[in-house]
């Protein structure tokens, strides 16, 4: 079965019997951004699921995918270039859609949130991803006890990967109040809003342009490299060149597209972001306990993954907490005290860098 992002190219010749390779489609960059999110380990798989469908990810028969065909999607191999027959893994001649690291880490969250019976990735809860274990760093997973009771436990702690003596079963709505508690205090004068506004809309402008840049760039080599791609196997059917030749220069040109379009979705995905946060910082501002209150479970996910970079667990009671940036210049310290506003320019330090082309 052709796996989603792929298209089945049959490439026939004079007196060639034609062979079906796997050629990368329009939804190609959607698969990419799928392993590298869900790497992360901040995504449930059913929150991955439906966030494909709102990218547009559908499967052979027009239908968005379910949570099985998105679990079998980051298991294959396939996608990091690899073909398995029988048990048996060689290389393929394909273009891989990512690098085989990133797919070892997919495939380490994949085992983890599956890990001790728990299935957590079917379950999913607002601060998954934020919550750490200070005994041993390990994430706190979240599952639901008989369809009612909602808690946090350590991930170490659970598969006996670590040798953390952190076993309680935490509550979640106890930590869900004690972050709630985290945004209480936190106020943000006016004028420094104003400038914080200002700023960083000023920076999202300027990469937006570098992006429209990078894109013509890249644009045009992708151009040229479809224009290398049918040059090269209408001298392989023309017997110039031998079945290696053939072979290498395809690799070549297959890696080169693979950069050119990974970097065109990531750049678009870094923007996004970028805007998001600024967006989310914003809104925090005027009264990050209130709004934080207000806010609908997958907002508050956002606005968590966002304000903190981990919330650390201790006895089941939060024991300390670090802040994203621009958050950690802005707030100084956990505290909620405030820096000088005359040193803000440095913020724009946070926002997500896109690769240069030259």
């Amino acid at each position: 079965m052709r796996p989603s992002g792929y298209r089945n190219v049959r490439r026939d010749g004079p007196g060639r019997r034609g062979e079906s390779v796997l050629e990368p489609d329009p939804q190609a960059p959607i698969v990419v951004w799928a392993f590298e999110r869900y790497a992360t380990g901040s995504l449930s798989l059913s929150s991955l699921t439906e966030a494909l469908a709102e990218k547009g990810l559908r499967n052979r028969l027009g239908n968005p995918p379910g949570i099985s065909a998105v679990h079998r999607m980051l298991r294959n191999p396939v996608y990091a270039g690899v073909v398995r027959r029988k048990g048996v893994e060689r290389e393929g001649i394909h273009q891989p859609l990512v690098p085989r690291e990133l797919f070892d880490r997919v495939q380490s969250v994949l085992d983890e949130h599956s890990s001790g019976g728990e299935r957590s990735w079917k379950n999913d809860h607002y601060l998954k991803g934020t919550l750490v274990c200070t005994e041993c760093g390990s994430r706190l997973y979240y599952a639901v006890a008989k369809g009612r009771f909602g808690y946090f436990r350590c991930v170490g702690r659970n598969t006996g990967r670590t040798r953390c003596s952190e076993g309680r079963y935490v509550p979640a709505a106890e930590l869900e109040r004690a972050v709630e508690a985290l945004y209480e205090g936190v106020q943000v004068p006016a004028a420094l809003r104003r400038r914080l506004e200002r700023v960083l809309r000023v920076e999202v402008a300027e990469r937006e342009r570098h992006r429209a840049e990078v894109a013509k760039f890249l644009s045009r080599r992708l151009r040229q490299l479809a224009t290398e791609r049918e040059k090269l196997l209408r001298a392989y059917y023309a017997d110039a060149i031998n079945v290696a030749i053939l072979k290498r220069e395809q690799a070549r040109i297959n890696a080169e597209v693979a950069d050119a379009e990974s970097q065109l979705a990531t750049d678009g995905e870094k923007l996004a972001q970028a805007k998001q946060i600024i967006d989310l910082a914003l809104d925090l501002a005027k009264d990050c306990a209130v709004s934080y209150r207000k806010a609908r479970p997958e907002v508050r996910k956002r606005w968590n993954q966002a304000f903190f970079r981990t919330i650390r667990v201790r006895d089941g009671a939060i024991a300390d907490f670090t802040y994203e940036e621009p958050f950690a210049s802005l707030l100084g310290s956990h505290t909620g005290s405030m820096v000088d506003p005359r040193g803000f320019e440095p913020l724009t330090s946070w926002l997500p860098a896109m690769r240069s082309t030259s």
